[in-house]
């Protein structure tokens, strides 16, 4: 019965590979950071299946149904994935890979429908683990080996609830695990929203901070530009006041220079008017010298009658200069005796 059941899953594999290799039914995109990392990330030849082989150990993958909105989430903890892809549908997915430097996405396409296999097993996570892991890690992790059907009719029965109970085992071992897993990814997007939160926070805060910032510089460049325009208006109102104050300096002084000029005018005049009398002056002095030197010959002139008519027993020839006469014919007076009997033509007095 086992030879036969081997050789009917040998037919319908090499089936499946026909049809396989005449339909392509799911396209990868490689991711070369992960391919860097030591992350390898293949499908097998017929294309139903998606491999991922690490340098150091995958704890966790999930798989994200684009259409849908969808992620598929489990712990895996092993160095070696193989996930079959019957379980998904046609489609977009994102594969990621978690590992303990990073996080490694991978693009998987869906484009053809991959025949279910006749053994398959319904759950995505056992089919998983057993298709991933080694028969000595499913024992330690207490993932029972499955066991074909009994032609012992007799044990029947009690195999049946050897089953029973280990699928009722298996069951709650894989809720225990589904919940875990479904608490460790509420806590990842738990963790996800408060980063979020915080980081929502941070805009928020920086925003406000840039904002206060913005106020203040145009507070700023209120009060300087302010400040530009009073130390405008003071120059403005000092220069002003100093054009006045030159203004006025300017009347000023154009006011001291026509009061010089009036004074100077008025002082030349004083002159000429000073000078005039004193012309009128010397000619009124002038005339008195001429007048007393008029009179001074007139004395002369009736002295040399008297002295003629004394004299008149000489007759004698004068001349007009008698200066020249010197044979004492004629009486002279000297210059002394005239100065002590005569004044001069001022009124005052010779001084000897």
């Amino acid at each position: 019965m086992i030879r036969q059941k081997i050789t009917f899953l040998l037919f319908l594999m090499l089936m499946l590979s026909t049809s396989v290799f005449s339909q392509v039914k799911t396209t990868i995109v490689e991711n070369v950071n992960a391919t860097k990392a030591g992350l390898v990330h293949v499908l097998n030849r017929t294309g139903d299946t998606i491999i991922l082989k690490s340098s150091s150990s995958i704890y966790r993958f999930s798989f994200l149904y684009h259409s849908q909105k969808e992620s598929v989430l489990m712990d895996l903890d092993s160095k070696e994935a193989k996930i079959p892809l019957h379980h998904f549908e046609v489609g977009q997915y994102t594969v990621v890979a978690y590992r303990e430097d990073a996080v490694y996405p991978i693009s998987l396409n869906r484009v053809g429908a991959i025949t279910k296999p006749i053994d398959a097993i319904a759950d995505l996570e056992e089919d998983v683990l057993r298709s991933s892991l080694s028969i000595e890690e499913q024992r330690k992790r207490n993932i029972k080996p499955r066991h074909n059907a009994s032609s012992d009719t007799r044990l029947a029965s009690v195999a049946n609830k050897s089953k029973e109970a280990a699928e009722a085992k298996e069951r709650e071992q894989r809720a225990l695990i589904k919940r875990a897993a479904e608490d460790t990814a509420r806590k990842n997007q738990a963790l996800a929203e408060a980063k979020q939160k915080e980081q929502e926070q941070r805009e928020l805060i920086k925003k406000e901070a840039q904002e206060a910032a913005r106020k203040e510089q145009a507070i700023a460049e209120a009060k300087e530009k302010e400040q530009r325009e009073l130390i405008k208006k003071e120059a403005e109102a000092k220069s002003k006041q100093e054009h006045a104050l030159a203004e006025a300096n300017r009347a000023k002084a154009e006011r001291e220079k026509a009061e010089r000029q009036l004074a100077q005018i008025e002082a030349n005049k004083q002159a000429i008017k000073e000078r005039a009398l004193a012309e009128k002056r010397r000619e009124e002095l002038r005339a008195i010298a001429e007048a007393e030197r008029k009179e001074a010959d007139a004395r002369i002139a009736n002295v040399q009658t008297v002295a003629t008519e004394d004299n008149k027993h000489e007759k004698k020839e004068v001349k007009y200069n008698i200066s020249v006469i010197q044979d004492g014919s004629v009486e002279k007076q000297t210059r002394e005796e005239y100065r002590k009997e005569n004044l001069r033509p001022n009124g005052l007095p010779y001084e000897d």
